[in-house]
């Protein structure tokens, strides 16, 4: 029995290698997959659901209108220009790949898994990854769930449907939202959605780890919902962990040592430098999660300090002191 996703390679495939367009009854004979003998009604439904999936990813599938509709690929619309890697390229994109592969929270394994295969078959060499590369993963928190609500979330923002989730922002406040999604990323282990929140009438930036109950809106699955803000570019959302949230304040952070000579890459763009003396740069930045400040401030230190707000300072001296007692230091 062809199941669904070899159906649809053999759907594209035979759309590639067609040398003119073909109809839908064609490729119902043509296609293996398609059960013989299936109701009219039933195939069309297959079949355009299958065509939505082929254009989702990526393929640009033209229709030439007549008294019968005849389909064809669109070549210049779906295949990029020639790329050729040297081997050092192709080996830092395997091992890429192999990284994202090990991430159990990575929710496209299925596609990359066969665009591993086509290049390592391309160029003959084995997939390798440095066990580093491996061990720097996996670090965020149910890492299963987190790939089938990112999977869910890409989906509805690709076809722009609604969608309704509870979510328990950082301070542990608990809230349902209604959203048009945007885009997603992920940094640092976390995936992120951005979307926009219809009760605020605003953009907003959710971690995913803390999202539940996530619907999205079933009814007229063809018609859009929503249409996503002109140029919208979901780069320029990435902001540091710890700058998630609906509350913000600023921040002040000391750089000495390797740390300060490191700053323009550590900061990563956001929030203010400012050298205070030859071997110290202040540091001001929006912070929503003071946990998570404290934590980045410990991971890539030492050299960082945190100086406010209050409670960032707390927590940053509070988990310190507990690092401290668990080794036996007084």
């Amino acid at each position: 029995m062809v199941v669904a996703v070899e159906r649809l390679v053999n759907l594209a495939l035979y759309l590639a290698s067609a040398t003119r367009p073909v109809t839908a009854e064609e490729i119902g004979v043509n296609v293996p997959g398609y059960p013989r003998g299936q109701d009219e009604a039933a195939f069309k439904r297959m079949f355009e659901r299958d065509k939505d999936d082929l254009r989702l990813a990526g393929l640009a599938i033209a229709v030439e209108r007549g008294d019968t509709d005849r389909y064809r690929l669109d070549d210049a619309a779906t295949f990029a220009g020639s790329l050729e890697l040297d081997p050092r390229e192709a080996m830092q994109l395997r091992a890429a790949a192999a990284a994202a592969l090990a991430d159990p929270s990575f929710p496209y394994a299925a596609d990359l898994r066969l665009a591993l295969a086509k290049l390592t078959a391309a160029d003959g060499r084995a997939t390798w990854c440095d066990p580093s590369v491996l061990a720097s993963l996996g670090a965020d928190e149910e890492p299963g769930a987190q790939g089938d609500l990112v999977a869910t979330l890409t989906s509805a923002a690709t076809s722009r449907k609604r969608a309704r989730f509870s979510y328990t922002s950082a301070d542990a406040r608990g809230s349902v939202r209604e959203v048009e999604p945007w885009g997603l990323f992920a940094r640092e282990g976390r995936w992120y959605l951005v979307a926009r929140d219809r009760a605020a009438d605003e953009p907003r930036v959710f971690a995913v780890p803390r999202i539940s109950e996530l619907r999205v809106e079933e009814s007229r699955p063809k018609t859009p919902d929503f249409t996503p803000p002109e140029g919208f570019d979901v780069r320029a959302w990435m902001l540091m962990p710890f700058q998630f949230g609906d509350r913000s304040r600023e921040a002040t952070l000391v750089l000495t040592g390797q740390a300060a000579r490191n700053a323009p890459a550590l900061t990563a763009g956001q929030g203010r430098l400012r050298r205070v003396t030859e071997a110290s740069i202040e540091w001001s930045v929006p912070v929503a999660d003071v946990e998570l400040l404290a934590r980045w401030a410990v991971e890539n230190g030492p050299g960082i300090r945190v100086t406010s707000p209050a409670d960032a300072v707390e927590t940053l001296r509070s988990g310190l002191g507990k690092v401290a007692t668990l080794h036996g230091e007084r």
